[in-house]
């Protein structure tokens, strides 16, 4: 006999043999426990996330159902449609490679061994390795007459969520202060007195 395996759920089994011959009697089974659980499913999906080259962030999936145990299996596409499966990426966290900067997408299939138990693909996600800061436009050097007004600039790229700027001074080009508000992309350098 094979138990209706369509919901969840614990039931008892038992057989009752009999014969019908004159004077046969009957014996009953022991009762057997079929356990019917649901197929693996996902109950919080990855998480994309952009990190510089160099991060460790780690994507994580939470998942229930299967029998005997679930097993997961990273996957990884240039182009979130064709999926290839990352050597060694077999638990329910992967903490994806920031050694090149560029997008990739990220899934996990979650499945169980058990009779009858299928698998679930998680969400696709984005993991964006973003370069470094750098500056593509140095600040230049500036001369001018007590009281002008010209601008220091830097040009900067990279980076995530966001650059921080934070200009200094410095009265022998070795021990720098921060230049308390000085904090774009921007600087004017007091002029009130000469000097360097």
């Amino acid at each position: 006999y094979a138990p209706p395996a369509s919901t969840a759920g614990t039931l008892f089994y038992r057989v009752i043999v009999s014969a019908s011959g004159n004077g046969c009697g009957s014996a009953t089974s022991n009762p057997a426990t079929v356990v019917t659980v649901a197929d693996p499913g996902i109950s919080a999906q990855p998480t994309g996330f952009s990190e510089c080259l160099g991060g460790t962030q780690t994507l994580t999936v939470t998942a229930t159902g299967g029998t005997p145990s679930l097993t997961y299996q990273w996957q990884s596409s240039p182009d979130n449609v064709t999926f290839t499966s990352i050597s060694g990426a077999t638990i329910a966290t992967y903490t994806p490679p920031a050694t090149v900067a560029g997008t990739t997408y990220y899934r996990v299939v979650v499945s169980a061994s058990g009779n009858g138990c299928g698998s679930v693909n998680s969400n696709g996600v984005a993991v964006n390795i973003i370069a470094d800061p750098g500056i593509s436009a140095q600040p230049a050097n500036i001369s001018e007459c007590v009281g002008g007004s010209q601008s220091l600039s830097v040009t900067a790229s990279g980076g995530t969520p966001s650059l921080a700027y934070q200009w200094q001074s410095s009265p022998d080009n070795v021990t720098f202060s921060n230049v308390s508000g000085a904090t774009s992309a921007s600087y004017t350098p007091p002029s009130a007195a000469a000097g360097t």
